[in-house]
């Protein structure tokens, strides 16, 4: 655990880093199971100037932890800016302030693409894991993915069986991986869990790639339509605060939705007009609707929840905060 001091409360686990990148190493993803298990808060200290990647904001979001940032005798939170203070059990809001803190502006639609995709599969032997991964990495990246591992750095090269194999291995619990694309200019970070569910194996993806703007729309329409026949769902956002699969400390907005394919194990709600308009992928029982939020009759998140409300269905923080 070098550059790294600890404590623990009765409240709270808290973990003091103070490397420039803070990646989900193994000793991260133990603490932040054991916090999970003891009730214990998980709070991840890092300096101003330090960036965490997107497996750490994921784990963060899973275990309910908190990303703090030290500026001198100052502490903050990292995704939103609120100030807080050591009360001697954890960190908390400072001076009862309530609220985000003050947001930086910043252009629509710029900062790294942020993808979930959902995938159900039958729970058989014949069971293949990873193609999701593949066809999203290779469309943002021009290539497979370069690895996979329970922990940053990844140690094994991408291979979907053995992928399949491994959680596999591991059901029924739910397995979490992160995935490892691109190079220094189109790099990419993901976590994909994988977990038996009443109607079968949940697969979800969840990527943190290059800006929008270096990657062609066509690219992300076609995705739409080869993941069309076999995801349930798959929602393309722009976050401003992330680049290449990393944040920096700097609070940001929430990412903006960009498009959703609403997959074919979904049906329309009759109730519900179909306020956005949306372009069907594939015929019959195999048909998808795709629907581009970024412009429309509302703002992104408006025509979002529209779609979802359409479908019975609704959206993941986890994968657009």
């Amino acid at each position: 655990m070098t550059g790294t001091t600890d404590t623990i409360s009765d409240k709270a686990v808290v973990l003091h880093q103070h490397r420039r990148v803070v990646g989900l190493s193994p000793w991260l993803a133990e603490a932040a199971v054991d916090a999970v298990r003891n009730g214990l808060m998980l709070q991840l200290v890092t300096p101003a100037d330090g960036f965490i990647t997107y497996p750490v904001e994921v784990m963060l979001a899973q275990a309910q932890g908190q990303w703090v940032v030290r500026a001198g005798d100052q502490y903050r939170d990292g995704l939103t800016g609120l100030p807080l203070q050591w009360d001697g059990h954890r960190f908390s809001s400072a001076n009862g302030s309530q609220g985000a803190g003050a947001l930086p502006a910043s252009e629509p639609w710029t900062g790294g693409l942020e993808i979930q995709i959902v995938t159900l599969h039958p729970a058989t032997e014949a069971l293949d894991l990873g193609a999701s991964t593949e066809a999203a990495v290779r469309a943002l990246t021009g290539n497979d993915p370069v690895g996979w591992g329970v922990a940053e750095p990844v140690t094994d090269p991408w291979s979907r069986r053995d992928l399949t194999s491994f959680c596999r291995t591991r059901a029924p619990a739910p397995t979490s991986v992160v995935i490892v694309g691109g190079d220094n200019r189109s790099a990419l970070l993901g976590v994909l869990t994988v977990e038996r569910v009443d109607v079968g194996v949940r697969e979800q993806l969840r990527l943190a790639g290059p800006p929008l703007s270096t990657v062609d729309e066509a690219t992300i329409e076609a995705l739409a339509e080869k993941l069309a026949p076999t995801v349930r769902s798959m929602i393309v956002a722009v976050h401003p605060g992330r680049s290449g699969g990393v944040r920096s400390s700097t609070p940001s907005l929430p990412a903006l939705p960009w498009g959703i394919l609403v997959g074919r194990q979904e049906q329309a709600l009759d109730s519900e007009p179909e306020v956005v308009p949306g372009r069907a992928l594939g015929r019959g029982a195999r048909r998808s609707w795709w629907y581009r939020v970024d412009s429309g009759p509302g703002a992104p998140y408006e025509n979002l929840a529209a779609v979802l409300r359409r479908y019975g269905l609704r959206t993941d923080r986890q994968g657009t905060g």
